[in-house]
């Protein structure tokens, strides 16, 4: 289904509109909402440490994080469903090294 105007992604923007004013350390992200899919909200913040910081803001229990992959990278992605609004949160990351024994 295609929003034919933009007050069909009323529910979206306002949802977003709440969580900037009501957490506004919540860490910023790419952020997309479509004509397409005016329900929905696909979140690509920063890092690991951020998706977190959205699942917490939206309620969503940890066990629905899932490690995968997006291409060659590592991702940490979850989707739920808050405030009416279906949120796809995800990033991708690259892994932290660590020196092996006796490197310095």
């Amino acid at each position: 289904m295609s929003a034919e105007t933009l007050a069909t992604q009323a529910a979206a923007l306002t949802c977003l509109a709440g969580l900037a004013v009501g957490r506004p350390n919540l860490p910023a992200a790419y952020i997309t909402v479509s004509g397409h899919t005016p329900g929905e909200v696909s979140v690509q913040p920063a890092g690991p440490s951020a998706v977190e910081a959205w699942r917490e803001a939206l309620g969503v229990d940890p066990e629905q994080l899932v490690a995968d992959r997006i291409g060659d990278q590592p991702s940490l992605e979850f989707t739920a469903t808050a405030y009416g609004i279906k949120f796809s949160v995800y990033t991708t990351y690259t892994p932290a090294r660590v020196p092996a024994e006796g490197a310095s």
